[in-house]
């Protein structure tokens, strides 16, 4: 049963996965704007490290063996940039523009000579403030290209047996929880000055996925992380948490990789339709755009929607997620499959140029 479960996975795309990464997006916008849904979520950051997850689940089903069997790193990493950067691009430009309408009102922005490193997926060297000030979740996207880089060339250099996956992901598990512990705090990662956490968190979720992946047909993959959460929280309990860490200990380690191999697994029929698949289309541009655009209409609501009584809050989300839901579609549709499809031809073609000879 679970063979012939997973064998229909790896012939095509797994909706339920799509669709668990769509509801992770929708958690991250309900926490970062409480002052339009009412509440804040509790942990919900932690759907970052599940993006993380599902990046090195996806990454090894779409690239691992074609790098093994030589696929040179400028097709990977144009396939990568076609896949992030057009609409990354747009979203950074977008809350450049939206800065630039609050300096117009007279409004404090963020430092808008960021725009040029942003633009470049870069961070942004910012005595005060923010790596990537004109769009927060930026962040996320930078450490995803570096961990995609490194994990292209370790794949390259032939770290990619069970062994090096399992010691891997150890030294990065050790690194992330030995530094929580040592700080008595998770890590962060969207500041100048703790960059280097973020892709603590990037390459701990990473080497996970690629785990689950490999071990997609054997349920006691589940068993080690299990046994992982168990030693860490016995760490933290004989160390002391001063930070309120351990329950991050749960999720990040137990909770989150059960999920994303159960769903990959199972696929529950809830998870297995249109609508799902739908919800991971726009998941992307959910992620990126919600932050410029709950700046630009922050104060537009407030004036129409005055007080903080329930119905207030309702109508601020339903119009906002309305809102943003339409303009996420309109990416998907409009920009990101599009202007993928054309740098693909554009690259496909470059390459038959550069060829000596024709390409049957």
């Amino acid at each position: 049963m679970i063979d012939a479960s997973v064998q229909r996975q790896d012939d095509g795309r797994i909706i339920s996965l799509d669709a668990m990464r769509g509801i992770a997006s929708l958690v991250v916008v309900v926490y970062h704007l409480p002052y339009i849904y009412g509440f804040k979520m509790q942990y919900a950051y932690l759907a970052v490290e599940f993006f993380f997850i599902l990046s090195g689940w996806v990454m090894a089903h779409s690239y691992e063996e074609r790098i093994g069997n030589g696929l040179p790193f400028k097709t990977f990493a144009l396939n990568r940039l076609a896949r992030l950067y057009p609409l990354y691009l747009c979203a950074t430009l977008f809350g450049f523009f939206v800065m630039l309408v609050k300096m117009r009102f007279g409004t404090p922005s963020a430092n808008l000579a960021c725009l040029v490193p942003n633009a470049l997926l870069l961070p942004c060297i910012n005595p005060i403030g923010t790596a990537f000030p004109l769009n927060g979740p930026a962040w996320s996207i930078f450490v995803e290209v570096a961990v995609n880089i490194l994990w292209f060339f370790a794949v390259w250099l032939g770290l990619s047996t069970l062994r090096w996956k399992f010691s891997l992901h150890l030294c990065f598990t050790i690194l992330l929880w030995g530094t929580a512990i040592y700080s008595h705090r998770y890590m962060g990662g969207f500041n100048p000055n703790d960059l280097h956490e973020g892709l603590y968190r990037g390459l701990l979720g990473f080497s996970g996925g690629i785990l689950l992946f490999s071990f997609r047909r054997q349920p006691w993959i589940l068993v080690y992380f299990a046994l992982l959460t168990i030693a860490l929280l016995l760490a933290f309990n004989l160390r002391g948490d001063s930070g309120g860490v351990t329950p991050l200990v749960f999720v990040v380690m137990g909770l989150l990789p059960v999920l994303v191999w159960l769903a990959a697994w199972w696929r529950p029929a809830i998870l297995e339709n249109g609508f799902c698949a739908y919800l991971g289309d726009i998941s992307y541009a959910v992620y990126l755009l919600h932050l410029p655009l709950a700046i630009l209409l922050q104060k537009p609501l407030r004036l129409m929607l005055p007080g903080p009584g329930i119905s207030s809050i309702v109508l601020k989300s339903l119009i906002f997620s309305g809102l943003l839901i339409a303009l996420s579609t309109a990416s998907f549709r409009c920009l990101e499959m599009p202007a993928r499809r054309w740098l693909m031809r554009r690259f496909r073609k470059d390459d038959r140029q550069q060829l000596p000879f024709p390409v049957r």
